[in-house]
C-alpha cells in the first residue's frame, strides 16, 4: 500500500438518535411485565335446558336464483316448524315430506323473483311466503322459523 492508498474514515453516529432513545426507552416496560400463568382452572359445564321437542327441522331447500334465463346462484334456506304442543310434533314429524313440499314452491319463487346472490336476502318476506302454505299444509304448526339462509353464486 502506498501512502495515498488510505481508507476512508467511517464517521460514528452517536448512540443518541430519536429512534434509539424510544427503543431503548421500551425496554424497560417489558422487563416489568410480570409473565403470568395461563388459566388452566376446571371449569363447570354450562348446562343446556333439555331441547324442545315442539321445533322439528326440516331439510334444506335449495332454490337457483335465475335472472333473464340463466342461473346466477342459488338460495339456501332452513326452515324449522314448531308445533302447537309436544303430542303434535310426532305427528307433524311424520309428515315433514308433506310440508316441504309445501314449502317449496314459495322458495323457489322467491328466489326467482326476490332473491340475488349479490344482495342481502330479505329473510322477513321470505318467511312470510313459506309460513302461508306450511301452515295450510299443516294447521297444528305454530311457527314457521328461517334457521339460517344464504344466497351464493353459481
Amino acid at each position: 500500500m502506498t501512502g495515498t492508498d488510505r481508507a476512508p474514515e467511517i464517521e460514528l453516529k452517536s448512540l443518541r438518535s430519536p429512534t434509539m432513545v424510544s427503543i431503548v426507552g421500551l425496554l424497560p416496560l417489558t422487563w416489568a411485565t410480570p409473565v403470568l400463568p395461563a388459566n388452566t382452572d376446571a371449569r363447570k359445564a354450562v348446562e343446556l335446558p333439555p331441547p324442545d321437542a315442539s321445533f322439528l327441522a326440516m331439510d334444506q331447500i335449495d332454490a337457483p336464483i335465475v335472472d333473464s334465463g340463466h342461473v346466477e346462484g342459488v338460495l339456501h334456506v332452513t326452515v324449522t316448524v314448531q308445533a302447537k304442543s309436544g303430542e303434535e310434533a310426532s305427528a307433524i314429524g311424520k309428515r315433514m315430506p308433506q310440508l316441504r313440499a309445501a314449502a317449496l314452491p314459495a322458495t323457489i319463487e322467491f328466489a326467482s323473483l326476490r332473491a340475488s346472490p349479490y344482495a342481502p336476502v330479505d329473510v322477513e318476506r321470505l318467511a312470510q311466503m313459506i309460513a302461508t302454505p306450511v301452515k295450510q299444509a299443516d294447521p297444528t304448526i305454530a311457527k314457521v322459523l328461517i334457521v339460517q339462509v344464504s344466497a351464493t353464486e353459481r
